[in-house]
């Protein structure tokens, strides 16, 4: 007679502990990209999760991926709320800190943004905000970039020492105490073009109105400038090689005296003016002045 043996097989299956860690240490400039946040799983995918900043909850999220990435402008404490995967409800850990830091400001000041050829230089001012510990001014001319506060610049010369009249895109880059940076341009024309204006008449009777002779100009080499004031009898009475003494805009002028510091007669006079226009052509202007008291 044959005995029937029965053999239990037993499986044993270990599972493992499900777990999510969340971590992070993030300092973001408010100018720039995002912070990110990283949760790690211990478990098999999806992984579902419910994550909080500063303490209040952010919709549920499911996922394959591991780690998962949290891309953030939001400041504040990161925690994990809840965990679970295909098989159950796990653990959570961690903690990240995403900290927003207020960025600079870059501005660049000038008195113009058109400069003419016979003198190209130009001084930029920083008018940016912030703790600002470094400025990198770049002038767009295959110059080197400069970290210096305020340069004065000059831009291009040709061979005969004159600006090349071109569009300039200058930069500048600012840097804050926290590392934060913020870059700002702006176009700087040297232009060539020549111009002259030439009244008249004045009236130097002290009423703050019309009481000088005076001109503008633009594109003249100031230093080929002479001008010569000169009466009736063929005498010159005024004269100067300075432009910039008879210049309107910074209210220069002749004041209608002679070089005795005497108050000329109302009458006409003639004026000569020569000088060289920025390409070097010369220019005599000759004209009349009536004086008016």
């Amino acid at each position: 007679m044959k005995k029937l043996i029965f053999i239990s097989s037993f499986i044993t299956t270990t599972l493992f502990a499900q777990d999510a860690f969340i971590s992070g240490d993030e300092l973001l400039c408010t100018n720039a990209g995002n912070a990110e946040i990283s949760i790690s799983f211990n478990g098999t995918a999806p992984f579902t999760f419910v994550y909080s900043v500063n303490g209040i909850n952010k919709s549920a999220i499911t996922t394959n991926l591991n780690p998962y990435v949290i891309s953030t402008k939001e400041g504040g404490n990161y925690a994990l709320t809840s965990f679970s995967d295909a098989i159950g409800v796990g653990t959570v850990s961690g903690g990240g800190l995403v900290t927003i830091l207020e960025a600079p400001t870059s501005i660049i000041s000038t008195i113009t943004d058109t400069i003419h050829a016979v003198d190209p230089n130009l001084q930029f001012t920083s008018s940016s905000s912030g703790n600002i510990i470094e400025q990198s001014w770049n002038f767009g001319d295959n110059t080197l970039s400069q970290i210096i506060n305020n340069p004065i610049h000059t831009f291009p010369l040709n061979s005969a020492g004159l600006g090349i009249a071109s569009t300039y895109q200058v930069s500048l880059i600012v840097t804050d105490a926290n590392s934060c940076t913020d870059t700002t341009f702006k176009n700087i024309f040297v232009v060539n073009d020549y111009w002259i204006y030439i009244p008249n008449s004045f009236s130097p009777d002290n009423d703050n109105l019309n009481d000088k002779f005076c001109i503008e100009f633009s594109g003249i080499r100031e230093n080929t400038f002479s001008f010569f004031v000169i009466n009736r009898q063929g005498e010159i009475i005024f004269e100067t090689t300075d432009a910039n003494l008879l210049k309107c805009s910074q209210n220069m002028g002749w004041d209608g005296k002679d070089t005795k510091g005497i108050k000329c007669i109302p009458t006409t006079y003639i004026y000569e003016m020569y000088f060289q226009e920025w390409n070097g052509w010369k220019n005599t202007k000759q004209g009349s002045i009536n004086l008016v008291r």
